[in-house]
């Protein structure tokens, strides 16, 4: 019996150690779990004071970029209305019954002898020949239509044979409106 004595002491020891062991193990889980469940809360403490710090920081970027969308809107808007106030004016201008005379003086006044004039392919309602004709009889020229027919609404290309001039409406406008003339105050609202 001695030996099943000193195996029940054994026993019954091991069972005291892992009882002592599991005691241990247990104390050191809970207070792992205590000491996570506090810098959870000091985490998540700091993490709202952070948020309610940076709110009003935060309420006035979106309130800026509020502001900013609200102004590309109206940028957006005047950029129409001036579009179609040069498209409105170009149409008067190319419907004007002093149209050919504009042509004309447009062409008197940048024109070297012998250059061709590229007339707009949406100028339909004049005649090439006379506009030129008449400006070859009173600056004393010798300039030709030509063939090829420009991709702009209104106005003239002069071609020479070191340069082309550009005077479309659109170009024409352009320098009116940037030129502070009181006709384009009236029309561009200056």
């Amino acid at each position: 019996m001695a030996k099943q004595e000193l195996l029940d002491k054994i026993i019954a020891d091991a069972e005291e150690r892992a009882r002592a062991i599991l005691s241990e193990a247990e104390a050191k889980a809970d207070a792992l779990t205590a000491a996570a469940n506090e810098e959870r809360a000091a985490l998540s403490d700091s993490a709202r004071k952070m948020a309610n710090a940076a709110r009003p920081e935060t309420v006035k970027r979106r309130k800026a970029m509020a502001e900013l969308e609200g102004r590309k809107l109206v940028l957006a808007e005047k950029q129409a209305l001036i579009s179609e106030s040069y498209r409105a004016a170009s149409e008067m201008v190319r419907s004007s019954a002093h149209y050919e005379d504009l042509l004309v003086a447009m062409i008197l006044s940048a024109a070297d002898r012998e250059d061709e004039v590229i007339f707009a392919a949406s100028d339909t309602r004049i005649d090439p020949k006379k506009v030129v004709a008449a400006a070859n009889k009173k600056g004393g020229l010798a300039l030709t239509v030509s063939m090829e027919k420009g991709d702009f609404d209104g106005g003239i290309v002069l071609r020479s044979k070191d340069c082309d001039k550009n005077l479309t409406l659109d170009v024409e406008l352009d320098l009116l409106r940037a030129s502070g003339d009181p006709c384009a105050k009236v029309l561009f609202g200056k």
